[in-house]
């Protein structure tokens, strides 16, 4: 049997050898040298450790070469973070005394593993110093050296070490696509490091292609068109280790499940019968882990993660969790990485995967470090293990007072999640939506709050216990308070106004009194209509919105947008304006209650956006002016006399309703910090504006995490 195993052996290193130039060498330097090629150079621990073995078995005789492949078993354990080193380190002691360099070596390293040994190894965070901005189509090479990402449309290939430092990336080489523009909700290496799979920037229609190119650069070739809806968790896509199959998800029927497709061509074959997101192939490709999904990639609570066999069968859970993340296989394919949501994404996960329904799963989850704001995604488990994951920077919210000519900015309001900030009509409490500072979801359960002008602590208003909980928007929500102080304005949504088949809910206007004493529906839009932005007339007799047709696809509103008038005490609303598309934000009724102004800017892009306003007793529009931006983050604000409008944007900007002239007003704050929401105090002498900082995407390696592990 020996000799039958020696002679496959030779015969397979026969092309190491004629390519490494050491065809006059004995097979075991050949071996030798190939056991340190994949060690140091593939980064292959576990292909190392199994050829110096192979070299110990097969030629025993010659104890120098056994001796240094002792020494180097040591080292790959050693640097898996095992305890395994210690005992190669001690064989080469025991067996090898005459080896005097060898031993030596495997001496120092012994003696200072047990010196080590009761000061655990704790894992640790290195960032990468990437200078250029990141998206979240991030992806470690299958060797660990470099990272596939995605910036500016278009594929770049990135040494994570270049020659300035191990920390400092070297330069990247864009990969040819051909001029198909990618989008940066993922990218998929094969294990080999041949291939790439990316997706294309979505269409109109709301379907989108997934391609494969060769990592070399070369063509690259279409392998399937397909819908899967809005959130971007549901374009996670995977590719087999040999390149040759692509895993995804598709949304039919407002259901997702998880598909397999050759590259080649073929059929899509569904792999699971419960609703599921974000395969990925295991190294050795029998296996396909996903994350259960319940609510098309919304993520709103129970889904775990699972395995199931990569050409379908039973699915096998391995760890329940609120909203599973991201996962990653190890190297060995014995554990996955993954994050949780509903934990905020403060750790990193690690389970191991049973090979039977009575293998025991085994659970560790590591803490970010203080500063890090939570992890978006991983982005791969290296060969010498380490875990790759963008992070961002941790958030910070303020609500900001400016004297309107401009000037110092005064922070009234800190460390809190603060958005869409109101004054009181007589100027001495801002009203504003916030979360909830831990929880599940907590975007979805905004509360309104206060806090005194001159500064201060937040303050949550009353609520009307007697009807069914609303809920708020992040944005486009109008939250104004009526002229006469009494009653909030807001576009909110109950549970009844759900929509699982789109992504939106179907909104309604409503009104909350301040005192917190009552809450009321005022619209009743029957079918997929979404009632947004309120605002009141200047009497507090009317309210003004606007009305979109909510559609399935990456854009959930239609092309026809309306402007309605409505009885501040709810009826039958009457049609304004009609806008066609186009997107529409922040419309506000003018002090005069002669306009109402909004931003307008071209679909899918949003580009030439403008400013305009609507004649309230005729319904016709003209535009006043060009504006840098427009999007949902950007609010508008009337002076008091109704001859100008404040927007945000880089900084606060004030347009003439005249001429179009903008001014820009001087904020003196970092160039870190992004202004979001605005308004104009009653008396015309200062802005309120919420404004936060950090969030930042960084790459990061964890590392020294297997001792975590026993």
């Amino acid at each position: 049997m020996r000799h039958r195993r020696s002679f496959i052996l030779v015969a397979l290193l026969a092309v190491f050898i004629t390519a490494s130039g050491f065809q006059d060498s004995p097979p075991y330097k050949v071996l030798f040298e190939k056991a340190k090629y994949t060690m140091e150079t593939k980064g292959d621990l576990n292909g190392a450790i199994d050829l110096f073995n192979e070299i110990i078995k097969e030629y025993p005789d010659q104890r120098e070469y056994a001796a240094k492949s002792q020494l180097y078993i040591g080292l790959c354990y050693e640097k898996m973070g095992l305890e395994e080193a210690q005992k190669a380190y001690r064989k080469v002691v025991d067996n090898y005394p005459e080896q005097q360099q060898e031993v030596a070596m495997a001496r120092e390293n012994l003696n200072r593993l047990l010196a080590l040994r009761d000061v655990p190894r704790k894992p640790t965070f290195r960032k990468i110093q990437i200078p250029t901005k990141l998206s979240w189509s991030v992806r470690l090479s299958p060797d660990g050296k470099a990272l596939g990402l995605v910036s500016d449309e278009k594929i770049f290939i990135m040494p994570i070490s270049g020659n300035i430092s191990p920390d400092i990336p070297g330069a990247p080489v864009q990969l040819n696509t051909e001029d198909i523009d990618v989008e940066y909700t993922d990218l998929s290496w094969s294990q080999d490091g041949k291939w790439i799979a990316f997706n294309e920037v979505p269409i109109k229609d709301g379907n989108q292609s997934i391609y494969i190119v060769p990592s070399k650069g070369g063509k690259p070739e279409k392998i399937i068109k397909n819908y899967r809806d809005a959130h971007i968790v549901n374009y996670r896509i995977s590719l087999s280790p040999d390149g040759k199959n692509l895993a995804f998800s598709s949304v039919e029927n407002n259901k997702q499940h998880i598909y397999s497709i050759p590259v080649e061509g073929g059929n899509p074959i569904q792999l699971t019968s419960m609703e599921a997101r974000e395969p990925v192939y295991s190294p050795d490709g029998k296996l396909l882990a996903f994350v259960e999904d319940k609510d098309l990639g919304a993520g709103q609570g129970g889904l775990g993660l699972w395995v199931i066999p990569s050409k379908g069968g039973a699915p096998q859970l391995v760890a329940d969790a609120g909203t599973a993340a991201s996962p990653v296989w190890s190297p060995d394919g014995r554990m996955l990485a993954f994050l949780d949501a509903s934990e905020g994404k403060k750790q990193i996960i690690i389970v191991s995967v049973p090979r039977n329904n009575r293998t025991k799963i085994k659970k560790t989850s590591i803490d970010i470090p203080e500063g890090i704001g939570g992890v978006r995604m991983l982005a791969g488990w290296t060969p010498d293990n380490k875990i790759g994951a963008i992070c961002e920077t941790k958030m910070e919210f303020a609500i900001y007072t400016l004297p309107a000519k401009g000037g110092q900015a005064t922070m009234v309001l800190h460390d809190c999640y603060a958005l869409q900030p109101r004054w009181t009509p007589d100027g001495k409490q801002i009203i504003y939506t916030t979360t909830p500072q831990e929880g599940d979801n907590r975007f979805f359960r905004l509360f309104l709050s206060s806090v005194p002008a001159n500064g201060g602590n937040g303050t949550p208003l009353p609520k009307d216990q007697k009807e069914n909980p609303i809920h708020m928007k992040t944005n486009q929500g109008g939250n104004r308070v009526s002229p006469d102080g009494k009653w909030i304005i807001l576009s909110a949504w109950t549970t009844a106004d759900s929509c699982s088949n789109i992504n939106y809910a179907k909104m309604k206007i409503w009104k909350m009194a301040v005192d917190g004493s009552e809450s009321r529906q005022i619209t009743y839009t029957q079918g997929l209509y979404a009632d947004l932005c309120p605002s009141w007339s200047p009497d507090g007799e009317k309210v003004a919105f606007v009305q979109v047709k909510l559609q399935e696809g990456l854009d959930p509103f239609g092309d026809r947008i309306e402007f309605y008038i409505v009885n501040a005490t709810g009826g039958e609303p009457d049609l304004l304006h009609t806008v066609s598309g186009k997107y529409v934000s922040s419309p506000i009724w003018s002090p005069d209650g002669k306009m109402i102004a909004y931003l307008t800017g071209d679909k899918p892009t949003r580009s030439n956006p403008t400013m305009n306003v609507i004649y309230v007793n005729t319904g016709k529009s003209r535009v006043i002016g060009k504006v840098p931006k427009a999007h949902v983050n950007i609010e508008l604000a009337w002076s008091p006399d109704s001859k100008r409008i404040a927007f945000n944007g880089e900084q606060i900007h004030v347009m003439d309703i005249e001429d179009g002239s903008i001014k820009d007003i001087e904020t003196n704050l970092t160039s870190d910090v992004e202004i979001w929401h605005l308004d104009w105090s009653p008396d015309g002498e200062q802005f309120v504006f919420a404004a936060g900082k950090g969030g930042n995407d960084e790459f990061w390696l964890l590392e020294d995490f297997l001792s975590e592990l026993k």
